[in-house]
């Protein structure tokens, strides 16, 4: 029987493609999606804090002030809703976006993972064992290179939901304003 030589080393292969395609992990569409959803979230917990700061102010408040802080409070619900919105249609994307390494796998496993954590008991079958296979997955491919958003870039996008929700909040305050069966002056988008 002819020796073979176990001395060459196999290039490390992941779904048809050589290890080369982890390297560059920018480029997968999962990875990308994954930093989307982070910042989202992240803005939209910083604007439930600051909600919830507005609504206590609301609860404390007598008289004419009461109504300044009601308006506030309504801001600062709205853009929460506006937020987690957001973060919302960027998971909706998720199914529709193809991985094109492990670490696009392991982003969008990131992803399904996070998104549970705000929703169900993470040790309901099947949570744990999908946080198991997502620890497996980073041990054999690594993780996702993701760093928190910078502050400025926070806070612009807390400044966009706020105005956006004081907007919506002004349309509304203006339409309940109005006698039953007016519309307001200006249209209202239903989406």
């Amino acid at each position: 029987m002819a020796d073979s030589d176990h001395s060459t080393t196999m290039p490390f292969v992941t779904n048809g493609r050589d290890a080369a395609s982890n390297r560059f992990p920018d480029v997968d569409p999962p990875i990308l999606l994954l930093r989307d959803w982070m910042r989202a979230q992240h803005v939209s917990q910083v604007l439930c804090r600051l909600q919830q700061r507005r609504e206590r102010r609301y609860l404390d408040a007598r008289g004419s002030e009461a109504m300044d802080k009601q308006v506030a409070y309504l801001i600062a619900y709205q853009a929460e809703v506006e937020a987690v919105t957001a973060a919302l249609k960027i998971q909706d994307r998720l199914p529709r976006t193809p991985a094109h390494s492990l670490l696009g796998v392991v982003a969008k496993l990131e992803m399904v993972v996070g998104a549970d954590r705000d929703i169900d008991d993470p040790t309901d079958f099947p949570w744990s064992h999908i946080e198991s296979i997502l620890r497996d997955l980073k041990e054999i491919a690594g993780s996702v290179p993701l760093k928190r958003p910078d502050r400025s870039i926070v806070q612009a996008d807390c400044r966009r939901y706020q105005a956006m929700a004081a907007d919506l909040v002004g349309l509304e305050m203006h339409a309940a304003d109005l006698p039953l069966g007016h519309e307001p002056a200006v249209g209202v988008d239903t989406e």
